[in-house]
């Protein structure tokens, strides 16, 4: 099921880019295209033969298109421009290019697939859309700006607004709006002996005009990021899974699947199994945790967990869901806290009603959002033409592919892999070889150290010039190094030796104290470049002439 692991990895040098497949084919490889890719999964895509309610699979695809397209425009034009086509059937037609990400403060290689869907879209004559991952949770308000040197650095924490419990970006408003206000200004003055001119103090009071108009904390840097996006020149649409999971073609396809909850849970840990097997992975949490089963009463008959989260306006925790079919007709879903509906969705009750009742659940401030691998599989199935992923959502939509397989029996389309790597300017501050190379120093002094143990009279002033009682320890050693070890000696041998060892070690202090003293301020310095060279600091800590040359939208 898993033929292969994926091999991308993310760029080592600065401004190095991973675009897989390339935007414009080489020479060598003209097949190696995303028009290719495209046509390929396109294929794959007529052969969706799967009853979904009364439609195909493939039926469901072109009205979920039209779908998206209508709702995504219509969310995008809110705050920034965009065109729209005014021939619908063509538009459905052209091909779709999707990636998605949560609406936080990520780094340059994350941004970077942005401009590639917009560069893909281009080169097919399509429609570029970014899903903004809104369904996962806001874990952090603040940033880690890097302060210090090469030998000596550290990260200040910078908040952007005040900490609340864990919830979901759609339900994460503003708490402190002065806090946020102010944070482009405090980040940027933290910065400034790195990076003088970061982007981020002009842009961050789009962002703060955004959270007055949309009150969200992600939402207003999604929609800022996306608007200065409009003025490098993209042509994206955006829309909030939030959104996605609202529109009635996707209540179908979610309805289906959890009409067939117990085959999707069995279908879900099979697959989770397979992988395990596969890259030999023997903890039972990678890459995720199976699928629970849970029995409160015979009666009630089990409750299996499905890949879904669910949580009120009244209190936004994410939960687990689990699903009981046991009552004919009826789906009953459960945090098994302090949540339960009944809802009329089964394999025989009709898709309308499975509409319906998600409806009423919105209705009633109740969320049920999918997790990361169904929020995918329903926009590379329903959806995408190609779906633009990063290293690490390529490797676990391998997860994706096989539980495709195993619900549908068709093969998956393809996606595409885009990443990139941006560092600070650090060797422009600092020089070249302002620190030098603290690890490898690091490495020559362990090795000294060790030869100290086990060599230490290779560590003194010439033997000659050493008192006599050194001069017998030193001989002594060499006696017994050349004495053969036969099965009498030989555990005498060892500890003569090392005694030997020992006492001679009295002699090298001054120098183990030498390089011992070293070892700190070099273990500093390596922390210190660690940090410094991260790839993952926030796009928005960059210059604007740096990013735009990093996305592509500049020639050198």
């Amino acid at each position: 099921m898993f033929p292969f692991r994926s091999s991308h990895t993310a760029p080592e040098q600065s401004g190095g880019r991973l675009i897989d497949p390339p935007v414009v084919p080489s020479a060598d490889a003209p097949a190696d295209s995303i028009e290719t890719l495209i046509d390929n999964n396109r294929l794959l895509r007529a052969a969706f033969n799967t009853r979904i309610g009364d439609l195909r699979l493939w039926e469901l695809v072109a009205a979920t298109r039209r779908e998206v397209l209508t709702v995504a425009s219509e969310y995008t034009s809110n705050y920034r421009d965009i065109e729209r086509p005014s021939d619908m059937a063509d538009w459905i037609a052209r091909p779709i290019v999707m990636g998605g990400h949560q609406p936080e403060l990520f780094h340059p290689g994350v941004w970077l697939k942005n401009s590639a869907l917009d560069a893909y879209a281009r080169a097919v004559s399509g429609t570029a859309i970014n899903l903004v991952v809104d369904s996962d949770r806001c874990v952090r308000t603040s940033v880690g700006v890097p302060i210090g040197t090469p030998q000596e650095a550290h990260l200040e924490e910078v908040p952007f607004d005040s900490p609340a419990a864990e919830m979901a970006w759609e339900e994460r408003g503003i708490l402190d709006h002065d806090l946020f206000a102010s944070f482009g200004d405090r980040a940027s003055d933290l910065l400034k002996p790195l990076e003088p001119n970061p982007i981020l103090r002009r842009w961050w009071p789009l962002a703060v005009e955004r959270a007055g108009e949309c009150h969200r904390l992600g939402l207003a840097m999604a929609q800022a990021r996306h608007s200065l996006e409009a003025r490098f020149g993209l042509e994206t649409l955006e829309l909030p899974v939030s959104e996605l999971c609202r529109l009635p073609t996707v209540m179908v396809f979610m309805g289906w699947l959890l009409a067939n909850a117990r085959q999707l849970h069995e279908a879900y840990n099979a697959t989770l199994s397979d992988y395990r097997r596969t890259h030999r992975q023997r903890g039972r949490a990678r890459p995720m945790p199976d699928l629970a089963m849970r029995i409160d009463t015979p009666s009630e008959g089990p409750w299996f967990e499905v890949p879904w989260w669910i949580w009120s306006r009244d209190d936004p925790r994410r939960r687990r869901v689990f699903a009981n079919t046991s009552t004919p007709g009826m789906l009953v879903l459960s945090d098994m806290e302090t949540l339960r509906v009944e809802l009329p969705i089964s394999p025989e009750t009709s898709p309308s009603k499975w509409v319906d009742a998600l409806s009423r659940m919105e209705e009633h401030a109740l969320r049920l959002r999918p997790r990361a691998i169904i929020t995918t599989l329903v926009a590379r199935l329903l959806v995408a033409d190609v779906f633009v992923h990063g290293i690490g959502g390529a490797v676990y939509d391998q997860l994706t592919d096989d539980l495709v397989r195993r619900l549908t029996g068709c093969d998956p389309p393809r996606y595409a892999v885009v990443s990139g790597t941006l560092r600070l300017p650090i060797e422009s501050v600092f020089g070249t070889g302002a620190a030098g190379d603290p690890g490898a120093e690091l490495a020559r002094i362990h090795h000294a150290l060790r030869d100290l143990e086990f060599h230490p009279e290779r560590h003194l002033v010439p033997t000659a010039a050493q008192p006599e009682h050194v001069r017998e320890l030193i001989a002594q050693k060499a006696r017994w190094i050349e004495t053969f070890p036969t099965p009498t000696l030989a555990k005498r041998r060892c500890r003569e030796i090392r005694a030997s060892n020992d006492r001679l070690a009295y002699h090298t202090q001054p120098v183990r104290n030498e390089l011992l003293a070293r070892v700190g301020p070099l273990a500093a310095g390596m922390r210190a470049q660690k940090l410094l060279k991260s790839r993952e600091y926030p796009w928005c800590f960059f210059t604007e002439k740096t990013l735009k040359m990093f996305l592509l939208l500049e020639n050198g």
